[in-house]
């Protein structure tokens, strides 16, 4: 699936972490970089390239706090929302061919194990990201060192 979504993104002419990017403003807007690396486990090098890409192609606003110079809001342009919206389509229409012939009932529980694999991963990330090694010792059920 992720092969096919890149290969989708390629065709709109962009990489699939833009569109990881995008589909975090497009679920949250006004949303700021921080909340989008969140959303999105990217880290804040890679969102602050998208964001400047974004911004240099026209799909994106980004707006500075007038309180705070290092907060800045995310929204699309009207560009961006056409961009957003026509991957949007694409991507449900990609999804009802993978799993048009499947019980509903299988399908949500695919996306309910999907989820819970989600879950667990950004606490893997969380605790690694806050502890490193001694993170990675117990994620993996070793002593940390």
């Amino acid at each position: 699936m992720v092969k096919l979504l890149s290969l989708l993104c390629e065709v709109h002419g962009f990489k699939l972490n833009i569109w990881r990017v995008m589909s975090a403003i497009g679920s949250y807007q006004p949303i700021s970089p921080m909340e989008i690396g969140r959303h999105t486990t990217i880290d804040k090098a890679m969102v602050s390239r998208a964001i400047r890409e974004l911004v240099d192609r026209g799909l994106i606003d980004r707006r500075s706090d007038e309180r705070d110079a290092r907060w800045a809001q995310i929204e699309f342009t009207p560009a961006g929302t056409a961009v957003y919206n026509s991957m949007v389509a694409e991507i449900d229409a990609l999804e009802k061919h993978l799993f048009g012939d499947f019980p509903a009932e299988k399908i949500n529980e695919f996306m309910d194990m999907l989820g819970l694999v989600e879950r667990r991963v950004r606490r893997a990330r969380e605790t690694v990201e806050l502890n490193r090694k001694t993170g990675f010792a117990r994620l993996l059920g070793f002593d940390p060192p």
